[in-house]
């Protein structure tokens, strides 16, 4: 077979090592998006929870390890305030296989707009 399998960003990880980055990334704010990039590389996608709650959005990572010389339990928790005027309804995120996960939220489209006013003539 030639060509490599690419493994799934968690498979690779030393999840023996404590020296991991919770840290926020790029954060993008501008007239067409909210986006922050959060490195989650040392948690499966099961161990990661988002929950959005008015505008505040919620990244939280539990893992739980067991060995033979005992346990190991690494967590982490964000909290980041979305912008007035993002989308809360149309809030998504992604995780690449790098175990780069993004958060995204398009911004709120200016509803005004002119009415035209049609002149009706009475007969």
């Amino acid at each position: 077979m030639t060509g490599s399998v690419q493994l799934p960003y968690w498979r690779d990880a030393d999840h023996n090592s404590f020296n991991f980055s919770d840290t926020i990334g790029e954060i993008v704010n501008n007239d067409n998006k909210f986006s922050v990039q959060v490195d989650v590389s040392h948690f499966k996608p099961e161990d990661l929870k988002i929950q959005l709650d008015g505008r505040e959005l919620k990244i939280e990572g539990t893992q739980e390890t067991k060995s033979d010389h005992g346990y190991t339990k690494r967590s982490f928790s964000k909290m980041i305030l979305l912008p007035e005027d993002a989308d809360l309804s149309a809030v998504q995120s992604a995780i690449s296989n790098e175990g780069k996960l993004q958060i995204e939220a398009p911004k709120k489209t200016n509803t005004s707009r002119s009415i035209p006013i049609n002149f009706v003539a009475k007969h």
